[in-house]
């Protein structure tokens, strides 16, 4: 299957579930910033499950860092993502996450959760791209884990949820530096969960190509972001 036809099918339904939701708009206001942030939690950890069951660990954990940040009051950041040369604009957020290397070393895993909406805010299209430092090369996809958790290497993925079909990087780099942090995030985190949050603003710059995951079907696509300031966080463990 092509990825034109899977644009136009995909963007179809996009237009048609955006027209419902206008054609009750003077019967239903429009969706609170929380209902939506909660849509797009709902959304974000049913992708991680997802990746539970494709055995891809670490995917998952990215959708459901990304989760936890809509739950913390993180508001998205438009982007231009241009895909073969045809531009659209994402809501994106970063999450960076304290974690511990195999060395027990801590470093800063970020990851951009980038999406195409739909009715109710839900993602019609995902990109996500994570790294454990400034600036990425996209590794082979079936690199062992060992080789993935190296500094200078970047992990993407774009996905049409509406099809469930996926591309992955396979060459190409990823920059997504730390800009700066501020307040801590809006939602108080519950102390159970021994973590802290604060505001950041990332700056981002994705070129990649992205081959199908499936050798079946689908085409090579060229995935690039310009350099954008994107709104996040950074969580960090508190124990």
């Amino acid at each position: 299957m092509s990825y034109r036809f899977i644009r136009a099918s995909g963007l179809a339904l996009v237009l048609a579930l955006g027209l419902g939701a206008c054609e009750e708009g003077n019967l239903t206001a429009p969706l609170a910033e929380e209902d939506l942030s909660a849509n797009l939690a709902l959304s974000f950890e049913q992708e991680a499950s997802v990746a539970d069951r494709q055995a891809q660990p670490d995917r998952a954990q990215a959708l459901r860092d990304g989760a936890q940040a809509f739950r913390f009051g993180v508001r998205p950041s438009d982007i231009e993502v241009k895909i073969k040369n045809e531009k659209f604009i994402y809501k994106a957020i970063v999450v960076g996450r304290v974690r511990s290397a195999r060395s027990g070393e801590r470093v800063l895993v970020r990851s951009l959760l980038a999406w195409l909406p739909a009715a109710g805010g839900r993602p019609a299209a995902l990109l996500k791209v994570t790294s454990r430092s400034d600036q990425g090369i996209f590794a082979n996809p079936n690199a062992s884990d060992r080789v993935a958790d190296m500094p200078g290497v970047a992990r993407g993925l774009w996905k049409d949820i509406v099809n469930q079909q996926a591309w992955v990087a396979t060459a190409g780099s990823a920059d997504m530096e730390l800009e700066g942090t501020g307040a801590a995030c809006p939602t108080p985190l519950p102390v159970e969960l021994s973590l802290s949050c604060v505001l950041a603003t990332w700056a981002i710059r994705i070129n990649g190509n992205f081959e199908p995951v499936r050798t079946d079907g689908g085409e090579h696509l060229e995935i690039h972001t310009n350099e954008d300031g994107v709104r996040g966080v950074v969580i960090t463990p508190t124990d």
